[in-house]
């Protein structure tokens, strides 16, 4: 899933960007895509949520877990860190894949995603981005802000172009520059919004199966159902956007053959 980038060059003016179009676009992307967001979500978070639904404390205090069952307890809590953040770069590219077929009629299956995700260039960009808007919180607010805006397409950006953690981070932050503040006026609502959606998916499977552990599980399903499809839609079409625009540029700008 590798397209070529566009030129990072800012030309002198730019058309503002549309909002529009790219809600347009994440509507089109539901509509067609709605199959493969389910079934690709249901075969990712329903296995994870057996383990991430297991509260190690519920029930137990820290105490509990001494002895050789230390060494369980850390086992579990690493894997319940580390095997969502991969289901959910899995989910991404699956997203990714849809968006790609859409637009661009190129196919790829599950296998061939699961195959072909660059999980460490992911994976180090969402730990990078955590710990880098983490230290812009602590700050103030507004640079953890500016964060979230500036690198809000590296996930799109890594699928799509091949390029590494570091890399990408920087192409993002150029992409985004000259949009700023019509790409925060998207991603910063979408947030909260994703925030709104998953508490809402978390609540409702409690309300059907209770606080306990099929709750838990009921609730990781049902609130990345509605959040992790609505985040990646909405990412993709920003980066489709953005760099449909920086590769029209491009050609206009380049000389017309004689």
């Amino acid at each position: 899933m590798r397209r070529r980038g566009g030129s990072d060059r800012s030309p002198e003016r730019r058309e503002p960007l549309r909002i529009r179009p790219i809600l347009a676009q994440i509507a089109a992307g539901y509509r067609n895509d709605w199959m493969l967001l389910l079934g690709g979500g249901l075969l990712v978070f329903v296995p994870i949520g057996v383990l991430t639904a297991f509260d190690p404390f519920d029930g137990y205090a820290i105490g509990d877990w001494g002895g050789g069952w230390s060494v369980v307890l850390f086992l579990l809590l690493a894997a319940q860190v580390s095997i969502p953040l991969l289901g959910a770069v899995f989910y991404s590219g699956v997203v990714a894949a849809g968006e790609e077929r859409r637009r661009h009629g190129v196919r790829h299956s599950l296998a061939d995603v699961a195959r072909n995700l660059p999980y460490r260039s992911l994976i180090i960009a969402d730990v990078l981005l955590l710990l880098v808007m983490f230290a812009g919180f602590v700050a103030l607010i507004v640079p953890g802000l500016v964060f979230i805006t500036w690198f809000s397409l590296i996930a799109p950006i890594i699928e799509m172009e091949g390029l590494g953690a570091r890399a990408a981070f920087r192409r993002s932050r150029r992409l985004v520059r000259p949009h700023f503040w019509r790409v925060a006026g998207i991603v910063l609502p979408l947030a909260i919004l994703q925030s709104v959606l998953e508490s809402a998916g978390v609540d409702a499977g409690h309300a059907l199966l209770g606080n306990g552990y099929l709750g838990n599980w009921l609730g990781w399903i049902v609130s990345n159902l509605l959040g992790s499809p609505l985040y990646a839609l909405t990412v993709l079409a920003l980066y489709f956007e953005i760099t449909a625009r920086e590769e029209g540029r491009a050609g206009r700008a380049r000389p017309a053959s004689s």
